[in-house]
């Protein structure tokens, strides 16, 4: 989402004054604003005194992205290694749907819930974590922003103490900005130093509107499950938070929706189907979107394309 002229020239916005509207919606934690999720997790090792030395499960399939925010600090490893016991572990509620943890009581739950709509009033931490990590473009079309919730006071203060060591996101900023368009861009920002200072001005003006209308964006989501499922609505409303996407398992002979070329660009991904971890089990599945980016007219033309009918149970969710 670009900014607008309201992010640009509207009055001044803190990163305090965010914190205390994330604190009204979602008043079992307490939230710290980053410049990313990404480097909200970089930051949480680092509070935790964790180093080289360290292992951090991680789950297969995790992106560079999250790889290097981690090695950045720690060593991450997708297995449960037998070469030293795990310090913490990165539980990853993909598109939305809960992922259970069977880690022992000493490993520090990181849960990731980057890309998973928590509903107003509900709690970000699904499994007991310690802290919940949400990024505000993958949920609320933002231009960046993250968020760490953490489960204790003062764990928040220290990442705010951080934070504020740390020098300027802008550089940061413009890199996400240009990324979209610039194959540069993307290298550098691929690559670029995972922990910074606070949000720019013109992004935390968007980072609060956005939140602002987060009731509508639920909304919204919550009409598009209840267009495919009634009965599919309501059980991911009972869990606090609604999904980005639905993982289906489909025919060969439907694959080809999804891809470049396809009514889904997306493409087929890797989805945990044991919805816990470490003990993971992943298949391939077709995500059907319903995302911010996803219109009613938009997701009946999937269905149509697939001979199916919304609503009618036809499709298989894993």
């Amino acid at each position: 989402m670009n900014l607008s002229a309201r992010d640009l020239v509207g009055p001044p916005c803190t990163s305090k004054e965010i914190e205390a509207k994330l604190r009204t919606l979602f008043p079992s934690s307490e939230p710290v604003l980053f410049s990313s999720a990404r480097a909200g997790l970089t930051a949480v090792l680092e509070v935790l005194g964790l180093s080289r030395p360290d292992l951090i499960w991680t789950p297969p399939f995790s992106s560079h992205c999250v790889l290097e925010a981690i090695a950045h600090v720690c060593t991450p490893i997708p297995v449960v290694a037998e070469v030293g016991d795990i310090a913490a572990a990165l539980v990853y509620h993909q598109w939305g749907h809960i992922n259970q943890s069977s880690f022992s009581s000493n490993v520090r739950i990181i849960e990731d819930s980057v890309d998973s709509l928590l509903i107003p009033g509900s709690s970000p931490f699904a499994i007991g974590g310690d802290f919940a990590l949400w990024s505000l473009p993958k949920v609320l079309g933002t231009q960046s922003g993250g968020v760490v919730f953490c489960r204790h006071a003062e764990r928040a203060s220290a990442l705010r103490a951080l934070r504020a060591s740390r020098s300027s996101s802008a550089l940061q900023a413009f890199l996400r900005w240009r990324s979209k368009s610039s194959a540069l861009a993307a290298t550098y920002w691929n690559g670029a130093e995972a922990l910074q200072g606070e949000l720019v001005m013109p992004l935390r003006r968007q980072a609060l509107r956005r939140l602002k209308a987060i009731y509508q964006v639920t909304e919204e989501r919550l009409s598009l499950l209840r267009h495919i499922s009634l009965d599919l609505s309501r059980s991911y409303e009972r869990t606090g938070r609604l999904p980005s996407n639905l993982p289906m398992r489909l025919p060969s002979e439907w694959q080809h929706v999804w891809g470049p070329s396809g009514l889904v660009s997306a493409g087929l991904r890797s989805f945990n189907v044991a919805r816990t971890s470490p003990d993971t089990n992943w298949v391939r599945v077709a995500p059907l979107p319903v995302h911010m980016d996803v219109s009613r007219v938009h997701l009946q033309k999937i269905f149509q394309h697939l001979n199916l009918k919304v609503s009618s149970n036809e499709f298989d969710i894993v």
